[in-house]
């Protein structure tokens, strides 16, 4: 991923589809990007991982993936100041050499997962009718200052 800062939120909704990948399918892609990632995704179907409501179980995982970033945060590895202030930004502190090689047997599902999170999609803003919230419905956006 990009070294710039991100908004914390837009991280959780990535870390959400990196957790259920096969879920990629419901958001509301951009056109030019709609048919090159839907047909990647569509694949990816398992019936032993289906999620019932994605808005409940987002919900229920932003606690542990809050907690995650705060031992991020404890660890060096992302800035604690802009945490506090719900945006992430990656530290100049080199990952561990055992947090590397985690990253280096990503299987290839998770790959294309962040392959996309790198893509032009993740220069879309979080706020708006053509935001992230509004094309992942993840998390309410109807009432946004953007």
């Amino acid at each position: 991923m990009k070294s710039e800062e991100v908004e914390m939120e837009k991280l959780l909704i990535w870390d959400y589809y990196v957790t259920f990948p096969e879920r990629v399918t419901k958001i509301s892609f951009p056109q030019d990007l709609k048919w090159k990632y839907k047909r990647i995704f569509k694949e990816y179907k398992n019936p032993y991982e289906e999620v019932l409501d994605d808005v409940k179980v987002f919900a229920r995982m932003r606690s542990y993936q809050t907690e995650a970033l705060r031992c991020l945060a404890a660890y060096g590895l992302i800035d604690s100041e802009r945490l506090m202030n719900a945006r992430i930004k990656r530290t100049d502190m080199e990952l561990p050499v055992v947090l590397r090689e985690r990253i280096e047997e990503i299987p290839s599902r998770l790959r294309n997962v962040i392959t996309l999170i790198e893509s032009p999609f993740t220069d879309l803003p979080l706020y708006g009718e053509k935001g992230f919230k509004f094309r992942t419905k993840l998390i309410d956006y109807k009432y946004d200052i953007q």
